[in-house]
C-alpha cells in the first residue's frame, strides 16, 4: 500500500468523522436553551447529583520495536548520457550506416561525408612543403656560411611552418569526414538522410547510453539530509521488478516550485531492458528507528492536518501523538516519533478530543 493512499484515506476518514460529531452535537443542543442562562436540571429532595458518564474508548497498549528506516520516493527512469552526433565540417552525406534502434560501440562510423576537393588539396600541400623544406635548407647553409642575412633564414623557416600546419589542417578535416559514435549505445533517432548537403555542425544521430541507467526522484527536505552519495538503494519498477543500485547524485539546491532535491539512482542495465520514462520508486535504508505498527483505521489529523493517532494517558486523558510513516502495509502502517510504550485508541477515537477524560478498554482483538 502506498502511503499517499494511506494519507488520502486518513484525511475521507476524519473529515467524514467531524461532520458526524457536528451532527451529533446539533441533536443533544436544545432550540429553546438560552445561550446565557444554563439549563438546571431538578433534583429530587433526598436525591444526590450523578455523576457525569466518561465516554469510553478501546486501546491497544503495545511497545515500539527495531525497524529499518526508510526512505522512499516516487521516481522515473532515465538514460545516465544521451548525445546528439554533429558534422564538424560541411559537406555532403554521402553514407549512413545505422538505422534507428541499431546499437553502436565507441568509436563505430555512423556516416560519411563526401571528401571534396580535400584530396587535391593535401597534395597540394604536401608539395608546397616540399618547397618550402628546400628553401629552408638553402637559407640555413647560406646563414651558417654568413653569406645570407638572418632574416631570410627566419623567413625560411616561417614559411615551412605554415605549409606543415596547412597540411595537418587538411588532414584533420579528412579525419572528420568519418563521423563517430562518442560511446557505446542506441541510435534513438536519426535526423539525417544520405544525399542531405549540411554545415557544420549540423545533426546526424541521437545516441542514447542504456547501460547503466538512472532512476530519478525528488526527495523532501525531511529526508534529504539522511541521503549521501554512495549508498545502496533498490529501485521498484512499476512492473514488480527491483533493481539494487547506489545512488550517484543528490542535489543541493531544492526546486523552486516543490521544494524538494533531486536524487539520482544508478542501476545497471546489462539486459537493455530499461526504457527512459517508466514509473519507479527509489527506497533507501538509512538506519534503524523504533516504531508502531498500527491499523490504518487508528490514524487521525489534528487541527493543524497533521497525521498522528490519538493515545490514552495513565490517567485517562486523550493526547495526540504526532507521527510519521515509514511503511505500509494491506493491513496497517508503521509509525515512529512516538513514545517507546503508548495505549493507541483503536475504536472511538474520531469522538473525543485531545484533553478529555475518558474510561480506556484494552482490545483483545
Amino acid at each position: 500500500m502506498k502511503i499517499s493512499y494511506v494519507i488520502a484515506a486518513v484525511v475521507a476518514v476524519g473529515t467524514v468523522a467531524w461532520v458526524l460529531s457536528g451532527e451529533r452535537s446539533g441533536v443533544n443542543s436544545s432550540p429553546t436553551a438560552s445561550a446565557e442562562t444554563p439549563a438546571k436540571t431538578a433534583v429530587a429532595p433526598g436525591a444526590q447529583a450523578q455523576t457525569p458518564t466518561l465516554a469510553t474508548v478501546r486501546v491497544r497498549t503495545q511497545s515500539a520495536v527495531s525497524r529499518p528506516r526508510e526512505v522512499s520516493v516516487r521516481a522515473h527512469t532515465e538514460a545516465s548520457r544521451q548525445a546528439t552526433v554533429r558534422t564538424e565540417i560541411p559537406g555532403t552525406l554521402t553514407q549512413i550506416l545505422v538505422n534507428k534502434g541499431d546499437r553502436v560501440k565507441a568509436g563505430q562510423v555512423i556516416a560519411r561525408l563526401d571528401t571534396s576537393d580535400r584530396p587535391a588539396r593535401l597534395a597540394e600541400a604536401k608539395a608546397m612543403v616540399d618547397q618550402r623544406q628546400l628553401e629552408f635548407n638553402i637559407a640555413k647553409s647560406l646563414g651558417d656560411k654568413g653569406d645570407a642575412p638572418a632574416t631570410r633564414f627566419a623567413a625560411a623557416k616561417a614559411a615551412l611552418e605554415s605549409a606543415n600546419t596547412s597540411v595537418s589542417r587538411i588532414q584533420l578535416e579528412m579525419a572528420k569526414v568519418d563521423i563517430k559514435a562518442p560511446f557505446d549505445g542506441v541510435i534513438e533517432d536519426r535526423p539525417a538522410q544520405m544525399g542531405d548537403v549540411v554545415a557544420a555542425g549540423a545533426a546526424v544521430a541521437v545516441i542514447v547510453d542504456e547501460d547503466p541507467f538512472l532512476v530519478v526522484g525528488q526527495v523532501s527536505e525531511n529526508d534529504v539530509a539522511v541521503l549521501r552519495t554512495g549508498m545502496k538503494g533498490t529501485a521498484k519498477l512499476v512492473d514488480g521488478r527491483e533493481i539494487a543500485g547506489k545512488i550517484r547524485f543528490v542535489a543541493t539546491l531544492a526546486d523552486q516550485q516543490t521544494r524538494t532535491f533531486k536524487v539520482e539512482l544508478e542501476v545497471p542495465n546489462p539486459d537493455k531492458a530499461l526504457r527512459a520514462g517508466m514509473t519507479a520508486s527509489i527506497v533507501v535504508p538509512v538506519g534503524e528507528t523504533m516504531a508502531h505498527y498500527v491499523s490504518t483505521a487508528a490514524l487521525v489529523l489534528d487541527d493543524q492536518g497533521r497525521m498522528g493517532v490519538k493515545s490514552v494517558s495513565a490517567g485517562g486523558i486523550v493526547e495526540f501523538q504526532l507521527a510519521r510513516v515509514l511503511g505500509a502495509t494491506d493491513e496497517g502502517v508503521w509509525l515512529d516519533g512516538l513514545p517507546p510504550t503508548l495505549s493507541i485508541i483503536t475504536v472511538g477515537q474520531q469522538f473525543v478530543r485531545t484533553g478529555d477524560v475518558v474510561r480506556a478498554v484494552e482490545d483483545r482483538g
